[in-house]
């Protein structure tokens, strides 16, 4: 058996591989082989006897491609096509204008997997420019990954923030998302009310009138999370959101 004959009948029992790791496995063996080779000749082996060593030295081929495909399992495949899918989606949906979005599927994609393009609480200002410098909406925050879903309908909460991590007393800036579940559908449009269970008072700012990200906000105590709950049209979402505090001084 020559040398091409033994990486063509181990690309033969290769059954979970893309084309690319399929030419790499190819060259890693013909390398492989090549340097075992060498050695044989090297010690003064004939051509033909040291290629003959190296093939029963490699093993049965299609064993060799049975251990590999172990390598490889099918659900890693699949994994990395999806991967592979999703990036190419959201690069897409980056390249489109903003508008060309709104209320669409791709817009639905986006709220689901990266709300921030649409509503970041750091960017957001109600003040402006004071003394020359840009004033936030919060002085810190801090990204969260709180998921609930019900009927189809999905919320995330992605984002908190303090106006003064610092204070005894001050007030909570929530991120919130809402999407389909179902990536072939538009976001939906939840216009229903907040509540908290020790009966604060919580403020929903919707941001885009189509659905989409939206903020909550509500005074908070130092040292403690905010605890919400949204219910419109018998969905109900409730959570309890940890907040960036600072340490108490000394």
């Amino acid at each position: 058996m020559t040398r091409g004959e033994y990486n063509a009948r181990v690309q033969a029992a290769l059954r979970r591989v893309t084309e690319r790791e399929r030419a790499a496995i190819r060259l890693e063996l013909d390398a492989h082989m090549e340097d075992h080779i060498c050695d044989l000749l090297d010690l003064g082996y004939p051509p033909e006897l040291a290629e003959e060593r190296t093939m029963a030295f490699m093993g049965d081929p299609e064993e060799v491609g049975r251990e590999l495909n172990k390598q490889y399992p099918l659900g890693w495949l699949a994994a990395k096509w999806a991967a592979m899918a999703l990036t190419a989606v959201l690069v897409l949906l980056m390249l489109l204008p903003a508008r060309q979005l709104a209320g669409t599927v791709a817009d639905n994609l986006w709220n689901r997997f990266y709300p921030l393009h649409q509503l970041d609480l750091w960017d957001i200002s109600f003040a402006g420019f004071v003394d020359g410098e840009y004033v936030h909406i919060v002085a810190d925050t801090a990204e969260v990954d709180l998921r609930q879903s019900a009927d189809g309908v999905g919320m995330r909460v992605y984002q908190a923030g303090l106006e003064d991590p610092a204070a005894e007393r001050t007030t909570a800036w929530i991120a919130v998302s809402i999407y389909s579940e179902n990536p072939f559908r538009n976001s939906p449009t939840l216009m229903g009310e907040l509540t908290a269970p020790d009966g604060r008072e919580v403020t929903r700012t919707m941001t885009y009138s189509f659905g989409g990200p939206f903020m909550v906000y509500s005074e908070v105590t130092r040292g403690e999370d905010l605890t919400f709950t949204y219910e419109q049209g018998g969905h109900s979402f409730t959570f309890t959101v940890p907040l960036p505090w600072e340490e108490a001084e000394p």
